[in-house]
C-alpha cells in the first residue's frame, strides 16, 4: 500500500479503522498506533479479506483501514447516543496540523461534531527522548523510586518549554477554539500542563478548556495547586499513560519510508447510557519533502 501512495502524494492521512476488535485495542498507545500502521500500510494484498479492508481515498490521499466496520459501529446508536472525543498528538509548531487533524477527524467519522478534543503539545520531547535515552543505563527506574516526585524537568511543562512554547500553545489553542465557536467541537482539553501553564492558557482563552490530563508517570501525584487550579475553574482533572513523543521518526520512516510524520491522533467512542467503548482508532498525518 504505501508503495501506491508514495509514487502520487506529498502529503498523506492514514487511518488505521477499529482497532477495538484487534489485538491492538488494549495495549500502550505506542504500541497501538505502531501496529496499527503497520497492519493498514504493509498488509499482504493477495489476501481478499485485506483488499476488501484496505482502501485507497484518492481525491484526499488516504489510507484507510475498515472503514465500513468503522461506520457500522457510529451508525448503530444514535448521534445523541454516543460521545466521541479524541487527543491530538503535536510535536511541532503549526496551526496547519491542527486543521488537518481535526478535518481529518470530522471526515474520516463521518460526523459534524465531536464531543472533546484534548491538545497534547510538546515541541522539545524529540530532544528530551534521546538527551533521557543516552542518559540511561542500567534497568529503567520509575520517576517515583527516588524522592517521591519526579525531576522538575519532566513534570513541569513551563520550565520544559519556556514563554516561546506557551506562545506557541495558545496560537495552536486558539485554532481548536474556532471549532468549538462553529460548534464542531463541544468541549476543549489540553494535556500536560503545570498549574502556572493552565492559568495562562485559561486567561487568555475565548473557549476555556474544561478538561486538563497529567501524566502521572511523570509526576506520580497530581500536584496540589493543579488541583486547586482545576477545582476553581470546573475542569476535569483526568490521567493518562501517554508518552510525549507517540511514535519517533525513525520507527514511521520504517513504515512509510520517504514519509515523516506530522502530526497523529487517537479517537475513542462511548455509548453514552453504558460507557461502552464501541470503537477506537488512530489517524495519522504525513508528508515528504518536494523533489
Amino acid at each position: 500500500m504505501i508503495a501506491t501512495i508514495t509514487k502520487k502524494y506529498q502529503n498523506v492521512v492514514i487511518s488505521t479503522g477499529n482497532i477495538i476488535n484487534t489485538e491492538l485495542g488494549q495495549r500502550k498507545s505506542n504500541e497501538e498506533l505502531y501496529d496499527g500502521l503497520q497492519i493498514t500500510l504493509h498488509s499482504d494484498p493477495s489476501e481478499e479479506r485485506v483488499v476488501a479492508e484496505v482502501q485507497i481515498d484518492e481525491q484526499h490521499g488516504r489510507v484507510q483501514r475498515a472503514t465500513q466496520e468503522l461506520n457500522s459501529r457510529l451508525t448503530e446508536n444514535g448521534r445523541n447516543e454516543i460521545s466521541i472525543g479524541a487527543k491530538i498528538f503535536l510535536n511541532r509548531n503549526s496551526t496547519d496540523c491542527v486543521k488537518q487533524a481535526v478535518e481529518a477527524l470530522l471526515n474520516i467519522l463521518n460526523v459534524t461534531h465531536v464531543d472533546n478534543v484534548v491538545l497534547a503539545y510538546h515541541p522539545n520531547a524529540s530532544a528530551v527522548a534521546s538527551a533521557t535515552s543516552a542518559a540511561t543505563t542500567g534497568p529503567a527506574k520509575s520517576p517515583c523510586s527516588e524522592g517521591g516526585s519526579a525531576p522538575a524537568s519532566a513534570s513541569n511543562w513551563s520550565l520544559r518549554n519556556g514563554t516561546e512554547g506557551l506562545s506557541e500553545l495558545k496560537e495552536l489553542y486558539q485554532t481548536l477554539e474556532q471549532y468549538a465557536l462553529n460548534k464542531q467541537i463541544t468541549q476543549l482539553g489540553i494535556a500536560d500542563l503545570d498549574a502556572a501553564a493552565l492559568e495562562k492558557l485559561h486567561t487568555t482563552a475565548q473557549v476555556a478548556p474544561t478538561i486538563a490530563q497529567v501524566n502521572l508517570s511523570t509526576c506520580c501525584v497530581v500536584p496540589p495547586e493543579l488541583q486547586e487550579f482545576c477545582a476553581a475553574h470546573d475542569i476535569q482533572l483526568n490521567t493518562h499513560s501517554d508518552p510525549e513523543l507517540l511514535l519517533p521518526e525513525e520507527q514511521f520512516a520504517g513504515l512509510a519510508p520517504g514519509y515523516t510524520i506530522d502530526w497523529s491522533l487517537r479517537y475513542q467512542v462511548h455509548v453514552r447510557c453504558r460507557g461502552v467503548l464501541t470503537a477506537k482508532g488512530y489517524i495519522v498525518g504525513a508528508s515528504r519533502a518536494s523533489a
